[in-house]
């Protein structure tokens, strides 16, 4: 179940990621530096403010709503959340305070994060209740409709600010339509009790959530605070463009693997439960690994038609290293965190969240005045390799997670041989273009995929085996059948 879920919400992020690199062509083409490093300054102060008023909903939903059927926390959710949203005044005043964003622009960013944690509350629910057409459907309309608003916005003049705006119409909107589905009863009612445990359990998640949003718009701040809005509008593109690539297997696996490890704590034994992990961990390495190899290799063809002329000398140079900062970051996020839920011990979210944070602002100054934004980069790259393995050391406290010595391994050899196999094509291709990534891209998965066959990734050789014989003997049985 955990491959079928995992490469059914793979097909939704692969839509999504389309339509993110579509928006990543036409906005660096359409908007400036400057109104592009609007729109990401306005976004990070929407996820900052998100994680100090929301996420504890978001985590209540998650981890409660994944036990079955019968944990049906609906209502209780919604109730957290309006009464979140009755903070929206004082976001205003802090998201302004906190940056150089004029009050109109603060008042949109804030109702950015309201649409948007509304939207995400309601995803979490049918992926809790193992909805995942439903999701995918839920995915694909938000970036559809973020997309189509934001063109039109963008070709009107709209600016950063519009560009908030249409995102935010993006949600609500998505929000709305997918609303049946999500709240259709039989309902369970409003459970005081239980919203007051979401509160409690939620705080250390809460102050997980302000540190992990701190530290992953901690660069950009930085950058737009020391070189201003048009800096931060270029590396935030290539940040941008990476989060979504890194993403798309990380939030597959992890939107898979989430419930379905829950239901397995709850209903099963230790040792059904440690298989699972198991099966979470390798598959996660199996996919993140070549998404991040693959894009330090072909960055340069990738953004030499990607994004506009003014973003591609800055995206050439950061990409490859954000790829295995997002890399370290997926794994904390994905697997490390999953022994913290499983044994309820939030709060060792805190000093893993902190270790990371710390060991980015000892670095970003330094680094940046060096090597500029590629030193950004850097400092973000080694603080979340601190993180996890911070978070891994501290998952002896919690709920042991299991040793992926084997998968690393296989994994590994793979990603070896298809790098080679890249590196040696790129000799053929010296001028970046579309052409040379499809060429790139290509040779990559299929090295990688059969490298990863033979080493039996995830017993992929195994279940290819398992599936051949039973389609033989399958054949041998018709025909017998037939002559009979």
């Amino acid at each position: 179940m955990l491959v079928r879920h995992t490469s059914q919400y793979m097909i939704s992020s692969a839509l999504v990621a389309v339509l993110g690199f579509m928006s990543a062509a036409v906005f660096t083409r359409l908007l400036t530096p400057g109104d592009y490093g609007v729109y990401i300054v306005g976004v990070s102060m929407a996820a900052f403010a998100g994680s100090i008023v929301f996420t504890w909903v978001r985590y209540s939903v998650m981890r409660f709503g994944s036990e079955g059927e019968k944990a049906d926390v609906r209502m209780t959710s919604l109730a957290g959340w309006l009464i979140s949203a009755l903070a929206a005044p004082l976001l205003i005043y802090g998201v302004h305070a906190c940056s150089h964003l004029t009050w109109t622009t603060s008042a949109v960013a804030v109702l950015l994060c309201m649409g948007s944690s509304l939207f995400e509350m309601g995803q979490e629910i049918l992926r809790s209740r193992l909805r995942v057409r439903q999701f995918m459907i839920g995915s694909v309309l938000r970036s559809a409709l973020a997309f189509g608003v934001c063109v039109v916005i963008a070709e009107l003049g709209g600016g950063g600010l519009g560009q908030l705006a249409g995102a935010a119409t993006a949600y609500y909107l998505s929000a709305a339509l997918l609303g049946r589905e999500i709240w259709r009863g039989p309902r369970a009612p409003m459970d005081l009790g239980k919203l007051k445990l979401f509160f409690w359990l939620g705080l250390s998640v809460t102050a997980m959530g302000i540190l992990v949003s701190f530290q992953a718009s901690f660069d950009r701040w930085f950058i737009v605070w020391r070189f201003g809005d048009a800096s931060a509008g270029l590396y935030g593109a290539s940040a941008d463009v990476v989060k979504q690539i890194i993403l798309i297997p990380a939030g597959s696996v992890a939107a898979a693997a989430f419930p379905l490890t829950v239901r397995t704590f709850a209903n099963g034994t230790a040792e059904e439960t440690r298989a699972q992990l198991e099966k979470v961990g390798e598959l996660l390495l199996a996919v993140l690994a070549p998404a991040a190899f693959g894009l330090a290799l072909t960055a340069p063809y990738l953004v030499s038609f990607l994004l506009g002329a003014d973003f591609r000398v800055t995206a050439s140079t950061v990409m490859p290293v954000l790829a295995f900062a997002w890399l370290f970051q997926s794994i904390s996020q994905s697997y490390v965190h999953l022994s913290f839920n499983l044994s309820m011990k939030q709060s060792l979210t805190i000093p893993h969240a902190l270790a990371t944070l710390i060991a980015n602002a000892i670095l970003l100054w330094p680094c940046t005045s060096y090597f500029g934004f590629t030193g950004a980069a850097w400092s973000m790259l080694v603080s979340e390799a601190v993180g996890m393995v911070v978070g891994c050391l501290l998952t002896f406290r919690s709920y042991p997670l299991p040793l992926l010595v084997g998968p690393f391994r296989r994994v590994s050899i793979a990603c070896g041989w298809m790098t080679v196999a890249v590196l040696g094509l790129q000799r053929w291709l010296p001028n970046p273009n579309a052409g040379g990534f499809v060429a790139l891209a290509v040779a990559g998965a299929l090295v990688y995929g059969a490298v990863a066959l033979a080493a039996n990734v995830c017993g992929f050789r195994s279940a290819a085996l398992s599936m051949l014989g039973d389609f033989v003997a399958g054949r041998q049985l018709r025909r017998k059948a037939a002559e009979a």
